[in-house]
């Protein structure tokens, strides 16, 4: 892409563009892939998963110009890999404190991948250049094929989804995508985790989107300083997902743990708010990644409680849709924010987000009869 464009602002619209894209293409595909699962099975969607996870990478190791970077996108529509490793487990967990640590551990994963992405991008690099992380990639994309042939049981529910007594039916009158979503929305207490959610995250998705960026221009950091910071990020992320979910849950229920993870959230926009200094960055990380994965491991164990076994894949796409939405629009609205008010505003939006949802938290409790009905209501 650099080759092909001259001019560095060329460079950086061309990108803004084919990310557009990408984020369209998640939008779309969350709650498709949902519906996939919800007909077909969590195997059959996670092969979906894998095979457009290889497909995009070889068509980006093949792409030459703008539009055939664009194409390589068209897969992003089925990569949903944390929904469906999501409803994988939920499949295979009990609602409560199995599910939740075990989405944990998930998260551990997760954390694992910040610190080492980086390092294997680098030594792809000086081994095969600029294609060495896509060729990488497309090697590793195939080994989930193979874990989920061999290491992963085919269970009566993927082979015979009817004989099982615990997988409700579909309505009959279910001939839409649209009436699965709204079907599952309506459910009681699913509004309700989701605004809770919703208010810790989608603020600090609007910061990410521009704290690179701000970073740079405020305190001249360089490239290694940004890998830096991705690495502690990702520590931070392994520790509070794999030990610090899994400790907590021992002691609180989900609904406390919400409310832990709302009020680190609360520390992390104030110190957003003072950020003056870049070691402040260090500072936040803790809180930031204590956040995430309270918050995350707390609501999507709750959600999938809160739905019938066959809509948990779909409740995982509507949520997963609502993030990638926001992603997507987040470079607009947040460089809007910073140039007409200054980065400190997108703090106090986040601040003011989160109370919002504490205030629910004690006005709108979940009632605790919902997260502990059979299945199959």
């Amino acid at each position: 892409l650099y080759k092909s464009c001259r001019h560095s602002c060329k460079v950086c619209f061309i990108l803004g563009y084919i990310q557009t894209a990408s984020g369209a293409f998640q939008i779309v595909g969350a709650p498709l892939f949902g519906y996939i699962v919800q007909r077909s099975g969590i195997r059959f969607g996670l092969q979906l998963c894998y095979i457009s996870t290889v497909l995009s990478a070889i068509l980006l190791l093949l792409a030459d110009d703008v539009t055939t970077l664009v194409l390589s996108r068209i897969p992003c529509v089925l990569m949903q890999s944390a929904q469906a490793h999501q409803a994988l487990i939920s499949l295979q967990t009990s609602p409560g404190q199995e599910r939740t640590i075990a989405f944990g551990r998930l998260g551990l994963i997760f954390g694992f991948s910040f610190v080492l992405t980086p390092l294997l991008s680098m030594v792809a690099v000086s081994i095969a250049s600029e294609q060495g992380p896509i060729l990488l990639s497309s090697v590793l994309s195939l080994l989930p094929l193979l874990v989920l042939k061999l290491g992963v049981e085919q269970t009566s529910y993927e082979s015979d989804a009817s004989s099982n007594p615990a997988v409700t039916p579909l309505p009959e009158n279910n001939g839409s995508d649209l009436y699965s979503v709204v079907r599952v929305l309506r459910r009681p207490g699913v509004l309700n985790v989701m605004f809770k959610k919703y208010a810790a995250h989608l603020p600090h998705i609007l910061i990410v989107a521009v704290l690179q960026l701000h970073i740079v221009e405020q305190f001249q950091s360089t490239q290694q300083t940004g890998q830096l910071i991705q690495m502690i990020m990702g520590l931070c992320m392994m520790l509070s997902s794999g030990f610090g979910v899994m400790w907590l849950r021992k002691l609180f229920n989900e609904q406390a743990l919400l409310f832990l993870g709302l009020l680190s959230f609360s520390v992390t926009y104030a110190l957003f708010m003072v950020l003056y200094r870049l070691w402040v960055v260090f500072i936040i990380l803790p809180f930031l990644a204590i956040g995430m994965s309270l918050v995350d491991t707390a609501s999507d164990s709750l959600l999938t409680s809160l739905v019938s076994e066959n809509e948990q894949g779909l409740i995982l796409g509507v949520v997963a849709s609502v993030f990638s939405l926001v992603r997507t629009l987040a470079p607009t609205i947040s460089g809007y924010i910073i140039e007409k008010h200054g980065f400190s505003t997108l703090a106090i939006i986040g601040f003011m987000s989160t109370a919002c949802g504490h205030a629910v938290m004690f006005l709108l409790p979940i009632n605790e009869n919902l997260l502990t009905k059979p299945k199959s209501e």
